[in-house]
């Protein structure tokens, strides 16, 4: 069949009647005698018809299914051959074309359907997925480890990210805590957590099914969360979706920066789309002997790195504060710790930083006081430029537009990704915030944040792409304790530094991986 043959509309209306159960075998079979080429295109469309998964589900037996379908085959084909030839015409089938008899065809579209109802059964029984990428997963995680391939059944995720791409060509990201069950290559049903689909054109149609809602792809990238009561939300990232409650409703289109929610009651409320709160792409590998940096602010004054370098070189950490007022030294995790007053204290170097969207680490201990003050929360480390998505800041949140106050912040300014651990009780915590580079790095996507070796569960992600910039006249250096946005003005002298403890600093030029940091936390060393 050429690849131009184009259906008619009457043809399609044809076939999606018959493929709905209505009787129109005649009229199919009509089409199928003036037009050869027809028979083909209804074969690639049944073979393609999802409708045939929903029915292969319920059926629990293999060899009563093949049974079942073979005696169909069988019956249907007889019925027609005895309904519309007599034995003279069986005798002569050989003078003339085969495809030009109508029992012919009539048995031609019947063992097809019946072969196709077979390989599509073939197909649920097969592997149909792969995981392509994972993230900060537990080694615990037995069925989503990297390169495994999976079929039908329940798959679930305690920690941590992974990837998962079709036959189709639908990539699925979910994010940790996550159940769900792969159906078939076009059905996935997601009982609670959140994911994002990313669905290819040839994989329209694409389905999500949760306790409480019914989400069909229209060629688009969408998120979609399920709380552990089952209510549900799909956020439209590209292109569109249809969704309801239930197949007593009609769908509702969700179309681009559009969200829809789903509660118990049957209900659809449109809401806000925050698109930002899905992971939408897994990061990539991090390497295993990496250039750094290493301060350990054990001496009294000389703050030289330490560690491998980068480049080859190491970068003295000058106390910038007032000679009267110089950083304190405390007891720290490891060995002695700087504290910061938040007033005067802070430290630059001549590091100008790790640049664009470049792989990288940053890890510390931290220490943030209980009575700690908004006005004493930004510049625990810094370097960049102070414009839209050019600087690179880490801070106890300080904002409340952007999450709750004191949990860990990156800023690139304008753009920040906020945790959930409250670090305001006095305790030293590991610190260490991820960015893995690569094309289209954005800070929503690309950062992963740990508090004590775990990773975080992060909110108010900015859509932003990373674009840390050094090479600016006006771009600073590694600096700690002072705001990167820092002036002389008098507005900025009270609400520009960072009050705290700070120990063991690191700045790693790659993106660490989970086991990598854990051993940083516990043993001051990730080699």
């Amino acid at each position: 069949m050429s690849n131009h043959y184009q259906l008619s509309s009457v043809q399609e209306k044809l076939i999606a009647a018959y493929l709905a159960g209505e009787d129109v075998a005649d009229q199919l079979l009509t089409a199928c005698q003036e037009d050869p080429m027809f028979l083909k295109e209804v074969s690639k469309l049944v073979i393609n018809d999802r409708l045939l998964s929903f029915e292969l589900e319920q059926l629990s037996q293999k060899q009563q299914f093949t049974h079942n379908v073979m005696s169909r085959i069988k019956s249907r084909t007889e019925a027609v051959i005895e309904s519309t030839v007599d034995h003279n015409t069986l005798n002569r089938r050989a003078e003339s074309s085969w495809f030009g008899k109508p029992w012919a065809m009539a048995a031609s579209i019947a063992f097809l359907v019946g072969t196709l109802f077979i390989t599509n059964y073939i197909n649920l029984q097969s592997d149909f997925a792969l995981v392509t990428k994972i993230a900060a997963t537990s080694p615990s995680e037995k069925i989503l480890q990297l390169d495994r391939n999976l079929g039908r059944g329940e798959i679930e995720l305690s920690e941590g990210y992974s990837e998962i791409k079709l036959n189709n060509g639908v990539v699925l990201v979910l994010e940790a805590p996550i159940k769900l069950n792969l159906k078939s290559v076009d059905q996935v049903i997601l009982q609670h957590g959140k994911l994002v689909a990313r669905v290819p054109q040839n994989a329209i149609g694409f389905r999500i099914d949760t306790p409480s809602a019914e989400i069909i792809d229209l060629g688009t990238e969408f998120g979609v969360e399920v709380s552990q009561n089952g209510e549900s939300q799909v956020h439209v990232i590209e292109g569109e979706v249809k969704a309801r409650a239930d197949n007593s409703q009609s769908y509702q289109h969700v179309k681009k920066n559009q969200a829809l929610s789903f509660n118990l009651n049957n209900e659809m409320i449109r809401i806000k789309n925050e698109t930002g709160e899905f992971m939408r792409v897994l990061p990539g590998e991090s390497v295993h002997n990496p250039d750094f940096l290493h301060w350990s602010f054990d001496n009294n004054d000389n703050y030289l790195s330490i560690g491998k370098g980068i480049d080859g070189k190491h970068y003295l950490a000058i106390d910038k504060s007032p000679s009267t007022e110089k950083t304190a030294k405390v007891e720290g995790r490891f060995g002695q710790a700087l504290y910061f007053n938040g007033k005067t204290n802070w430290l630059t170097t001549d590091f100008a930083g790790i640049g664009s969207d470049d792989p990288r680490t940053v890890a510390f201990w931290l220490k943030v006081p209980t009575n700690f003050s908004r006005d004493e929360a930004y510049g625990i480390v810094s370097w960049g430029l102070h414009k839209d998505y050019a600087a690179w800041q880490i801070s106890p949140n300080p904002e409340t537009v952007d999450g709750p106050l004191g949990r860990l912040r990156i800023g690139t300014f304008q753009a920040q990704v906020v945790g959930s651990t409250d670090l305001r009780d006095g305790q030293w915590h590991h610190i260490a915030v991820v960015l893995y580079g690569g094309e289209k790095s954005d800070i929503s996507t690309h950062v992963l944040l740990y508090v004590d070796g775990q990773l975080e569960k992060t909110q108010k992600k900015s859509i932003a792409k990373i674009n840390t910039t050094l090479n600016d006249p006006r771009s600073r250096s590694l600096s700690l304790g002072r705001d990167i946005g820092y002036t002389n003005h008098p507005k900025d002298l009270n609400k520009s530094f960072f009050r705290g403890g700070v120990d063991e600093l690191f700045i790693v030029e790659a993106a660490l991986d989970p086991k990598q940091i854990k051993k940083l936390m516990l043993q001051n060393s990730f080699n």
